[in-house]
């Protein structure tokens, strides 16, 4: 029976619907090499991503050796910077001139060009726009350079080459925070977006919590014991426990999504010497917001 629900399983995952990566081949980190699509799953969710070469290829050993950007992620700062592009109409009139295209032709352009950014708006519609408009993103590690392709009505396309060659370039400032093997992408002056909690963080703080319970409570009696009960290591148990000694307005943080984004378990099991005082703590993570 367990056969055949493994059998089962991997047919559910091979049903997924793979979804398209629109900045395949437009991607660049800051030396011009490009990024790939790749993904990972966990479970049966698949979340994809634009990796540096080496991280395919296992040579970029270190984390810091090759960038990982969550492909959702950096597909919405670019397709919020593109619908602002598309309402620059001094830009698109120049950049078609320029092109070639005769100025009388500029208000058909115009008009498709709003037509365009309501598909980047629509939910269905947004990842085949950006595979049709973006014609390069290059990236920095203070932001990216947009190069947007200028939509052309069909009945201007043709076969003129230049129709389809007007582009507009804009460079969008931004900050890298490095998350794990991640990068995430902070848009000064962006909308503050709704928190995002996050579980596997919040999982640990509740399993530190109760280890030390159980522990201050003489339910277990060492470590090793409750190593033993989990099937972890001892040495993850202790690790991890010390995530009880966090101050309560760090875990409210952290239980409302309101971390910073480099806030990882990793980062504070692994990186950190965790002081016990609340002020020490504070100083530890300059970046949060009280």
């Amino acid at each position: 029976m367990s056969r055949l629900h493994e059998n089962a399983r991997r047919r559910r995952l091979r049903a997924v619907k793979v979804e398209p990566s629109p900045f395949a081949g437009k991607l660049f980190d800051p030396s011009g090499a490009g990024l790939t699509p790749s993904h990972a799953r966990k479970g049966e969710r698949r979340y994809r991503y634009y990796i540096s070469r080496g991280f395919n290829i296992g040579l970029a050993r270190r984390v810091h050796d090759g960038w990982r950007l969550p492909a959702l992620e950096i597909e919405r700062t670019v397709a919020a910077a593109a619908q602002q592009l598309l309402t620059d109409e001094p830009a698109i009139a120049t950049a078609v001139e320029e092109a070639g295209t005769a100025v009388n032709r500029i208000p058909a352009i115009l008009e498709t060009s709003r037509t365009w950014c309501g598909k980047l708006q629509s939910s269905t519609e947004a990842t085949a726009a950006l595979a049709a408009l973006v014609h390069r993103v290059d990236l920095s590690h203070d932001g990216l350079r947009l190069s947007l392709k200028v939509p052309m009505p069909a009945i201007l396309g043709g076969n003129d080459p230049q129709c389809r060659d007007a582009i507009i370039t804009r460079f969008i400032p931004l900050q890298l925070k490095r998350r794990g093997a991640e990068l995430r992408l902070v848009i000064p002056g962006a909308p503050i977006q709704r928190p995002k909690v996050d579980l596997a963080l919040l999982k640990a703080l509740g399993r530190a919590r109760r280890w030390f319970d159980q522990l201050s409570s003489g339910e277990a009696t060492s470590l090793a014991k409750i190593a033993s009960l989990e099937g972890v290591s001892v040495r993850y148990v202790g690790r991890l426990i010390r995530l009880a000694f966090l101050a309560p307005p760090i875990v409210e943080m952290i239980a409302q999504g309101h971390q910073p984004a480099e806030l990882t378990t990793e980062m504070i099991t692994r990186r950190t010497v965790l002081p016990l005082e609340w002020s020490a703590q504070r100083r530890m993570l300059p970046t949060l917001t009280l």
